[in-house]
């Protein structure tokens, strides 16, 4: 009965609203850091907002490399890309996946 009364007493002793503060600080340190990679572009599709690369592994993502279209964020200059280009690009999450916030030459 003791061991109840002493738990009972340390969960009380915890503020229940340093909880969720706590949860959402963690939250956005994780988000700060953003995926980040290296590749070669194949294609661009700049009135679309389309790269076609071949990537190494995305570690933060947990991917391997692997060729593939992705979607690049509005800001992007597209001016200084070409095909065949080696670069290095940072990822965000965007409603429809991942997508290029930010690419420069390597």
């Amino acid at each position: 009965m003791k061991k109840i009364a002493l738990a009972a007493a340390l969960v009380a002793a915890v503020p229940l609203a340093a909880t969720p503060a706590l949860a959402t600080e963690n939250i956005v340190v994780a988000q700060a850091e953003k995926p980040t990679g290296q590749g070669t572009i194949n294609s661009i599709d700049a009135a679309g907002k389309k790269l076609n690369m071949t990537h190494g592994p995305v570690a933060a993502l947990k991917w391997p490399g692997m060729t593939m279209d992705f979607n690049v964020a509005p800001g992007v200059d597209f001016s200084a890309l070409k095909s065949g280009q080696k670069v290095v690009f940072t990822l965000s999450r965007g409603a429809g996946g991942y997508v290029i916030d930010s690419i420069k030459p390597e």
